[in-house]
């Protein structure tokens, strides 16, 4: 708060800087059934994001200092005494230099999202969200695009790594029409025993009441003394008819390689590196993140039907319903989810979401159920 205070004097004592006071307060409910055996069994609790910013720009120099507060309510000892806001953090705080149209340099912490963040995103659901301490240069052309970023995940003169942890991310492509984008993308991650390049190509269009979207990545390098040899391919259909609740109707597949032999010196199971998983395989966050995927080696498949519509002017409703298969391992089906959520804005900067979700296991586990409510303020 006092660095937010001191920025703000210091430019508003300057006339030609405007100033823009940034402001968000989402706090969630959630409630779930242990989600596949998470610590702590069934769990009920709120959590919320608070963050105060300001965006300030000056001709060809711009600029954002974000201050976020993540916390669970009662995760205090005393409310008097314990004052500490363990979950006070520099969420962003970088400089931005666009000396013409086309060209931009952004150096210090920040939010970066690729696409519909497969590899690359911000985890807007999650409370604390993700950012990076990164060196941006952005190209623009208006048909032509390109995006390089060279980010320190870890310093090792600070003692916390034996070895610098480093990672690039590249975006290169063209914009054929509004609708349409053809990327190729690459993710260098240099850390302690891993040297692992991730490549590969996004591709997205639509005509009149149809879009999609397929991509396609391969991963290479050596983790230890294994090497990696990993894969992953995506496609997404969407029909959108021209009525009045404005429904849509995608069916959706992804399939995440698996490795079948741990013990084979290959690593097989694609990595989702710094992706918004929450996003593809389903609000409840298990598969890829404690089943499937690379969370035990054995891949994903996912095949997803999504439906959503707008009933009335304001309210929004969605439904995911997924089925998930072992892409090796020999175990085939690993269980169903199905995710409903609504969305209403209940004042122009005032906005209610609700959702459940549930999920039955092949294996025969007890079934996860998952519940949320959650306000969300913004300025």
């Amino acid at each position: 708060m006092l660095l937010l205070l001191i920025s703000a004097s210091a430019v508003m004592a300057q006339p030609d800087i405007e100033l823009t006071p940034t402001a968000v307060v989402r706090p969630r409910l959630e409630a779930h059934t242990g989600k596949d055996g998470a610590a702590g069994g069934e769990q009920l609790f709120v959590n919320q994001r608070s963050r105060l910013g300001l965006d300030f720009s000056a001709g060809q120099v711009s600029g954002r200092v974000l201050v976020q507060d993540v916390r669970i309510w009662g995760s205090e000892s005393h409310t008097l005494t314990d004052y500490s806001a363990e979950g006070l953090d520099l969420h962003e705080a970088f400089l931005l230099w666009k000396p013409s149209e086309a060209f931009s340099l952004k150096a210090g912490r920040q939010a970066i999202n690729f696409q519909e963040q497969r590899l690359v995103g911000e985890v807007g659901w999650a409370p604390q969200a993700r950012s990076f301490d990164a060196l941006r240069l952005a190209l623009d052309t208006g048909g032509i695009s390109a995006d390089l970023a060279a980010v320190m995940l870890a310093e090792a003169d600070l003692g916390v790594v034996d070895q610098d942890s480093l990672s690039v991310f590249f975006r290169a492509g063209v914009t054929p029409g509004d609708s349409g984008a053809v990327d190729l993308v690459s993710v260098l991650d240099s850390q302690d025993g891993l040297l692992r390049e991730t490549v590969g190509l996004y591709a997205k269009g639509a005509t009149g009441i149809l879009s999609g979207r397929v991509e396609g990545y391969g991963q290479l390098g050596t983790s230890g003394s294994d090497d990696i040899r990993a894969w992953m391919v995506g496609a997404r259909g969407t029909i959108a008819p021209e009525l009045s609740v404005k429904p849509t109707v995608t069916l959706w597949y992804d399939l995440l390689s698996g490795d079948a032999d741990a013990t084979d010196g290959t690593q097989s199971a694609f990595n989702t590196l710094y992706a918004t998983n929450h996003k593809f395989y389903g609000h409840m966050d298990i598969m890829n993140f404690s089943r499937g995927g690379s969370a035990d080696g054995r891949g994903l498949h996912d095949a997803a039907l999504k439906l959503s519509l707008v009933p009335t002017g304001k309210l929004s409703v969605n439904l995911d319903a997924h089925v998930f298969m072992a892409a090796a391992g020999g175990d085939g089906l690993l269980g169903e989810e199905a995710d409903l959520w609504m969305a209403v804005p209940l004042a122009p900067k005032l906005k209610l979401a609700v959702g459940v979700a549930g999920m039955l296991y092949a294996d025969g586990s007890d079934p996860d159920g998952f519940a949320w409510l959650q306000l969300m303020a913004s300025s």
